[in-house]
């Protein structure tokens, strides 16, 4: 028993490690965690005055999209006269209002506040993902550790993180109503929540109606809620930004044609890498991850399409992750902080089903 425990509090400790290496490689004296929203360069002029005020440090050229999201929740309504021009696409972006909310919420309204809260919540939300899977499964095990390392400890989580995306967030909120029991209403909320926070949580919606679909009146206004909520306040940020001019990113293709492109460019990467004689690490193991992360996803969807099973609350929570690695078109397959956070759902219901279905060694 004493070995167990030890193990247990060895285990955490090396789990929680990484994130604590983020917050603080990214925390600066005087600004906070602000470098992890990624602000661009090029964004500077166009930020809201509000934020012009902080001058929050700028990461790169053209920053990442977390210094959008960040800006939104100086105003959730998005009624604020600059948010069309600070944001690159308020249609695109104001859908996606959930972690805004929550951080103007807790920043009081301060702008300052708000911003460093925005920063702070993908740890809040890696911290109620761990404890959600502590109080649902028992940690002595050694493939509760390795599932829980796996899902807490992967690319599109970590990235998440590291760049205060909405991808975690609305893991959290998506698995919350699936892993816990509670009223249908309280799953409902909960679920159209993380559809607003990221629209294709969406695609989890049929473990949730399968967890609740019992009697039929409940399934049905159940579907209601998970739909009205998000159809709402899609129609509102319609009437306020318009629909946009045009779209130059295809992010659907047809099935496979995007991930063998990547496959095989990734390959010669590799290869051209190889052949240089001596590589640099960092680069080389770059070039080795673009090529195993895609193989990766690839396992994880067969999975899904060998073992289904549609009355299993976790496939019913990934299968449709799978269909959507089919289809994703090449700017979503440009680097993996693209496609590793968008798929992070697939990762996290594979890694649950892996759990709970397979005993072997």
């Amino acid at each position: 028993m004493q070995n167990r425990r030890w193990s247990t509090v060895a285990f955490l400790t090396l789990l929680v490690a990484p994130v604590l290496f983020l917050a603080w490689n990214s925390h600066e004296p005087g600004n906070g965690l602000l470098s992890m929203i990624y602000f661009g360069e090029r964004f500077e002029q166009r930020q809201l005055p509000e934020v012009q005020a902080i001058a929050p440090p700028a990461i790169s050229a053209l920053g990442y999209d977390g210094q959008f999201y960040a800006q939104m929740a100086i105003d959730p309504s998005l009624q604020h006269p600059g948010m069309r021009r600070s944001i690159d696409s308020v249609f695109w972006r104001g859908r996606r209002i959930g972690l805004s909310a929550i951080a103007y919420t807790l920043g009081l309204g301060q702008p300052r506040w708000i911003l460093q809260v925005y920063a702070l919540l993908n740890f809040a939300f890696w911290i109620g993902l761990l404890t959600l899977l502590l109080n649902r499964f028992d940690l002595h095990k050694l493939k509760t550790k390795l599932m829980v390392a796996a899902i807490l400890l992967s690319s599109g989580t970590l990235i998440s993180i590291e760049r205060a995306l909405i991808d975690l967030p609305a893991l959290f909120f998506s698995l919350l109503p699936v892993l816990c029991s509670m009223s249908w209403a309280g799953a409902a909320l909960l679920f159209a929540f993380s559809i607003l926070t990221k629209e294709t949580a969406a695609l989890s919606a049929p473990a949730v109606l399968w967890v609740y679909r019992t009697p039929y009146t409940r399934l049905l206004r159940t579907a209601l809620v998970i739909g009205l909520i998000p159809l709402c306040w899609y129609i509102y940020v319609l009437q306020i930004s318009g629909l946009p001019k045009s779209q130059t990113a295809t992010n659907l293709l047809l099935p496979f044609e995007a991930f063998i492109a990547k496959f095989g460019a990734a390959g010669l990467h590799l290869q051209a890498f190889i052949s240089t004689g001596r590589p640099r690490l960092d680069a080389l193991s770059q070039a080795l991850f673009e090529l195993l992360a895609p193989v990766s996803f690839l396992v994880q969807a067969a999975y899904f399409f060998v073992r289904y099973s549609l009355r299993d609350k976790y496939w019913l929570f990934g299968i449709g992750f799978a269909l959507l690695f089919c289809l994703l078109g090449a700017p979503i397959w440009f680097e993996q902080a693209g496609y590793t956070r968008i798929l992070l759902p697939l990762t996290a219901a594979f890694n649950l089903l892996i759990h709970q279905r397979e005993h072997h060694r």
